[in-house]
């Protein structure tokens, strides 16, 4: 019994070892001070922010700000690149709906999200199924599909 208890004791160690190792490589994104200041000045209220690298100087916050579900891009000298939020489909203007209706006959809408850019390319982004098949698809706000 002794034996079987000290087997028990190595698998349940290196279980424990191999978790803290996953875990701690996932929270390992180091993001710029900068970065990390302008996303605070941007998204104040902005919670359950996790952070990852999209890019050689891009990092990705997602976060959930006011119940609703988002991410923010920003370089690592603190410039804003991009925001993703999700949007109620009820609040998504009537020419995207009409769009993508049009364009995508049966589709089950699954997520909205409106996107804004620095450039000022403010489009929405919309996650369908579409016979057992999930797809995105982008519309610009007059409805046409970018």
């Amino acid at each position: 019994m002794n034996a079987q208890n000290n087997i028990m004791k190595k698998y349940f160690i290196i279980s424990i070892l191999m978790f803290s190792q996953i875990f701690s490589h996932a929270q390992k994104t180091k993001v710029t001070t900068e970065a990390l200041k302008a996303f605070q000045t941007k998204f104040p209220t902005a919670k359950e922010i996790k952070w990852e690298m999209e890019s050689k100087d891009d990092y990705e916050a997602s976060f959930v700000m006011d119940g609703k579900k988002g991410s923010a891009n920003f370089s690592g000298k603190g410039e804003w690149i991009e925001t993703e939020m999700a949007i109620p489909k009820a609040n998504t203007p009537k020419a995207v709906m009409d769009g993508f209706n049009k364009t995508y006959v049966g589709a089950t809408i699954k997520e909205v999200y409106k996107i804004e850019s620095k450039e000022g390319k403010n489009y929405f982004e919309i996650e369908f199924s579409l016979k057992g098949k999930t797809k995105e698809a982008k519309l610009d706000p007059t409805g046409k599909i970018i």
